[in-house]
């Protein structure tokens, strides 16, 4: 990955964790080579003066394959002006999770390499090493005693969402440096097939990889360390199957957005499987 879409992405993970520290799987049965799983995903994270950052993610999995295309647009004209690219980074990464190797772009030749995962896992041990920032999800009691105070609800009845049925979580934090609480809200689903396996498939990369257990590389994996550093303590409940909406919003005494960020599943599809799909360009 180049090194500025390490940077954003990683501040970015680093900003949304912050916010949220407030309040033995085999090979998985994963599509045949007939079809394929297909997500598309949307993330926008919108701060005064800073702007708007939207992240694009296209998905697809088959067979033992895991093609992952990401786009990151920073909508700021004065970040744009700041940034070599323009404001517009692109990234794909094929991984193969029976060969255990996967495809990546080297940044001086421009051509795509095949590297094993023995090999990005002792890469990643390196660069977690040299890291100076790291985010810490573990709480203890005192933590916990020191956070505002948060409510909870995983609400009655079901939502409807691209067809699938979801269940509603509501959480709001209260602090007493803000007029009004900090809202959340999440949707989950167990209906989606491509949600699913997608997740299931990205779990075994990440472990496959030796990522430590707070790597995070979206939204719904930052939200799993939210609720695992404080559930235990809050005795809090989550809803089974995949996050397919999230959106967090902090507002001040005016009501004046200070801070939001939504996530949005777009699209989450079965469909056939095509030997473009998995090309890198």
């Amino acid at each position: 990955m180049s090194k500025e879409f390490v940077k954003i992405r990683n501040t970015t993970a680093v900003l949304i964790a912050i916010l949220l520290g407030l309040f033995a799987y085999s090979l998985p049965l994963y599509a045949g080579n007939d079809r394929a799983y297909h997500l598309e995903e949307k993330t926008t994270i919108d701060i005064p003066f800073v702007g708007k950052i939207t992240t694009y993610t296209s998905t697809y999995l088959a067979g033992c394959q895991l093609k992952e295309s990401t786009r990151v647009k920073m909508h700021n004209p004065l970040i744009k002006t700041l940034s070599d690219s323009d404001g517009l980074i692109e990234e794909a990464q094929l991984s193969d999770l029976c060969d255990k190797v996967q495809w990546l772009k080297d940044d001086e030749s421009g051509e795509y390499v095949r590297t094993a995962f023995a090999d990005i896992r002792a890469r990643e041990h390196r660069d977690m090493e040299a890291d100076e920032v790291h985010i810490d999800m573990e709480v203890d009691q005192n933590d916990i005693d020191d956070l505002p105070r948060m409510t909870h609800e995983i609400l009655p009845g079901k939502k409807n969402i691209m067809g699938f049925s979801c269940k509603e979580v509501l959480t709001q934090v209260y602090s007493d440096e803000m007029k009004h609480p900090i809202v959340i809200n999440e949707l989950y689903t167990t209906d989606s097939r491509a949600l699913s396996k997608v997740t299931r498939a990205r779990k075994e990369l990440f472990e496959d990889l030796g990522y430590a257990e707070d790597h995070a590389e979206g939204v719904p994996d930052l939200i799993k360390l939210a609720y695992e550093a404080i559930r235990e303590d809050q005795e809090w409940e989550r809803p089974d199957g995949e996050v397919i909406y999230f959106h967090i919003e902090m507002v001040d005494e005016d009501m004046d957005t200070i801070f939001s960020m939504t996530y949005e599943v777009q699209t989450a599809e079965r469909t056939t499987y095509r030997v473009d799909q998995f090309t890198l360009r």
